[in-house]
């Protein structure tokens, strides 16, 4: 009877180990690349919102993760949420600086109103020059675009910073549209935004 009492408690033992293995998350990665699930930025911990692979034409360029101070679906509310926020990108391959720059500029161009391009034109074409200034990023180089309040926009590469910060919040605003705005591709915009 104890014999049977034992086996009885070690099966059920083995049993709650195997639910707690199928229950606990597999470690994040797209594409051989580790995604976190926390970040830290100006002392904030911040969680991961969602996260997709970045395609130009018919390549992957790189990952990309939208990190913030609590999960939202919207890019409204992305946008309105107050705090430090932080998008990380994770080459995938090698890019020029300036290829770089162009679609960044490309990309500005068609997220933007034309009052906004005319308001934020200064900016816009001094983060284009920093890109430009790179010869090249390589497959695995990390970037990371930081929204911090009452600082900006600031950006880093492999933890060099990439000039100074741009204390400016439509700035930023638009700088999320190609990815997470209306006119980004689905897939890219839904997984960013948690959806997917």
């Amino acid at each position: 009877m104890n014999n049977k009492r034992w086996w009885r408690q070690w099966a059920l033992s083995c049993l709650m180990v195997l639910a707690h293995v199928a229950q606990a998350e597999p470690p994040r990665e797209l594409d051989g690349v580790p995604i976190d699930d926390t970040a830290q930025v100006a002392g904030v911990k911040l969680v991961l919102n969602g996260a997709s692979i970045q395609k130009r034409g018919f390549f992957k360029t790189n990952t990309c993760a939208l990190y913030l101070t609590e999960k939202h679906h919207t890019l409204d509310e992305v946008v309105k949420l107050a705090g430090p926020k932080r998008v990380q990108l994770v080459m995938l391959r090698d890019v020029k600086g300036f290829l770089i720059a162009r679609q960044f500029l490309s990309d500005f161009a068609a997220s933007a109103t034309e009052a906004e391009v005319q308001s934020l034109t200064a900016e816009v074409e001094s983060i284009a020059a920093g890109y430009a200034k790179i010869d090249m990023l390589h497959k695995g180089d990390v970037v990371l675009i930081d929204w911090i309040p009452k600082e900006g926009i600031t950006a880093s590469l492999n933890g060099q910073s990439m000039g100074t910060a741009h204390d400016n919040e439509l700035l930023w605003d638009v700088s999320l549209r190609p990815v997470m705005g209306r006119m980004a591709p689905r897939e890219l915009r839904e997984q960013l935004l948690g959806i997917n």
